[in-house]
């Protein structure tokens, strides 16, 4: 916890508290190999920033304390040049703790960080892991920008010869006879691809090559010798070989084959590295750090004494990189017309091999003196051609940049010149669709400077008959609401008078029931008044049933 608040106080925020971005990574070289008891085995700490402008790093690494002891803690050539928390290890509980930083932003594949030599005195594995660890990016943030990191796994052995690289794999075949020498082999070394660039890795690394089938056997050597002739004396017959790490500097790998007839000749593979980052540079500027110059030209000059440096990279705020060759570089650089506010500026210097380092400055633009409105087109018709018009003041003989907005998008934008009296005009005639609108203007004087943007009040952009068109949709609106609404009442009252009638039918024909019930039992009795008198009365119920309904069918309509 306390070295978090360290690294709070030396970089403004703790790291472990910092938005992370996934990007640089944490590996051993070498991370693999075998060792005999009592060996003395060196292990580098290093970087790979992919590209991110970087300035500290932390770790806690841990090794087995039953198979390893540490001999020393070299931070000689490491990039960090101060150290928050001093690079200590203890034997006894099997860690190693740094915390460093350089008050520069730096980048590359291979950034070393510390040499650590260990003595091997135990038989087993051996892993040497990464814990606690994070790298801050130069963002001004102290965004930990640590993705992943690698451990380092060695084997302890009582009998081993210690090495890192292991032997080439011996091909076993029938060797064709040949009638001459073998020709120049064709090498591949993945790691370095480029036999005229430079590269910023360093690590184990392997070259590869096709063998014809009359070769018998081959002959590689590494130096710093660009012409160098390998012995005649054969290492094997093998296609690929496993190289140790280079230190910075021009290399040379030779290869050459031999057959039946002989040596032939050897092919010189260069393999050229720079892991080391620009030396750290100043910046001035001709203008204070608050000025109305929209135009600043600022001062640097960076160098590389290895690989040379190849071009810089400037970046103004959260704009896009401007990329200047070095070749075309003469030490400054007039920076293009900046808009009025404070800006944060990040010049970067890069190599050849792709290392890089970054310093920064801040300044303010001023604003110049704010144009103002005296006229604004408030409304607009879409479908007439007049034009939005906007008037104003301004400085004198100087111009006005009137802007046209909608929904923050800009439409078009214009440059009008203002009078000996300090006046300005702007039409815009470009067709317009319906909207809310508003105008920019800024004041622009000979320089290029600027003033703060001035915003006009909404304008709105309307059909001519849109008026018009919306009073009718709301009357009819209301129309339709109206009806349904009267239509919805009668067809209530409607339903009740169906529902009242529903019930009377229902009770005359159960008295119609009941005289034709009536009827039927008159037609056993022994006289007809009772005939006669239930018959005069069902006709009179049918009659009666009859007009009811017609009545109530008539009140339904209505």
């Amino acid at each position: 916890m306390l070295r978090n608040l360290k690294l709070g106080i030396l970089f403004g925020v703790a790291i472990f508290f910092a938005n992370t971005a996934e990007a640089a990574s944490l590996f051993f070289v070498p991370a693999t190999g075998e060792f005999g008891v009592g060996s003395k085995i060196t292990v580098d700490l290093k970087i790979d920033s992919e590209g991110v402008g970087i300035n500290a790093a932390q770790a806690t690494i841990r090794f087995p304390k039953d198979t390893l002891t540490v001999t020393s803690v070299d931070k000689t050539d490491s990039t960090f040049n101060f150290w928050l928390e001093e690079p200590s290890f203890s034997n006894d509980d099997g860690v190693i703790t740094f915390v460093g930083g350089t008050p520069y932003g730096i980048s590359g594949a291979s950034i070393q960080v510390l040499r650590v030599v260990f003595t091997s005195k135990g038989s087993g594995p051996a892993s040497i892991t990464i814990a606690d660890a994070a790298i801050t990016a130069s963002d001004g943030s102290g965004t930990n920008v640590l993705s992943k990191t690698t451990d380092a796994t060695f084997t302890i052995s009582p009998t081993a010869v210690s090495t890192v690289i292991p032997a080439p794999t011996q091909i076993k075949r029938e060797v064709v006879p040949a009638s001459g020498l073998p020709t120049k082999p064709i090498v591949t070394v993945p790691l370095y691809p480029s036999v005229s660039g430079w590269h910023n890795v360093s690590n184990l690394f392997s070259a590869s090559w096709e063998l014809p089938r009359d070769i018998s056997g081959v002959r590689t050597s590494l130096n710093k010798q660009p012409s160098f002739v390998p012995s005649e004396e054969s290492e094997g017959l093998f296609e690929n070989k496993t190289f140790n790490a280079l230190s910075d500097g021009i290399w040379y790998l030779h290869v050459r084959f031999a057959n039946n007839v002989g040596w032939g000749p050897t092919t010189h593979y260069r393999i050229a590295i720079d892991t080391q980052a620009p030396l750290p540079f100043e910046i001035t500027s001709d203008t204070s750090e608050a000025s109305d110059n929209p135009t600043p030209i600022l001062n640097f000059k960076a160098s590389d004494a290895l690989s040379g440096l190849n071009e810089y990279r400037i970046k103004i705020d959260n704009e896009n990189w401007i990329v200047v060759t070095s070749e075309d570089f003469t030490g400054s650089y007039k920076l293009p017309v900046q808009n009025p506010g404070k800006h944060h500026l990040i010049i970067r210097a890069v190599d050849h091999a792709g290392n890089s380092i970054e310093n920064t400055i801040d300044y303010e633009t001023l604003s110049i003196t704010l144009p103002t409105f005296t006229f604004v087109t408030n409304t607009l018709y879409s479908d007439e051609p007049k034009g939005l018009t906007v008037r104003g003041t301004g400085i004198a003989l100087a111009e006005v940049v009137a802007t046209l907005k909608k929904d923050g998008a800009t439409i078009t934008s214009k440059i009008v010149a203002v009078d000996t009296q300090g006046n300005w005009e702007a039409t815009f005639n470009d067709a317009l669709r319906n909207g809310t609108y508003i105008v920019s203007i800024q004041s622009k004087d000979a320089r290029g400077a600027l003033s703060t943007p001035v915003i006009s009040e909404n304008i709105q952009v309307t059909g001519k008959y849109t008026g018009l068109i919306i009073l009718s949709f709301i009357i009819l609106v209301g129309s339709l609401a109206s009806g349904f609404f009267y239509h919805k009442k009668r067809r209530d009252r409607t339903s009740l008078r169906l529902a009242v009638a529903e019930s009377d039918v229902a009770k005359v024909f159960k008295m119609i029931e009941a005289d034709v019930e009536k009827l039927k039992k008159a037609d056993t009795t022994p006289t007809l008044a009772d005939d006669e008198f239930i018959a005069q009365k069902l006709g009179e119920n049918v009659k009666k049933m009859s007009g009811y309904i017609k009545e109530t069918i008539k009140r339904a309509k209505e």
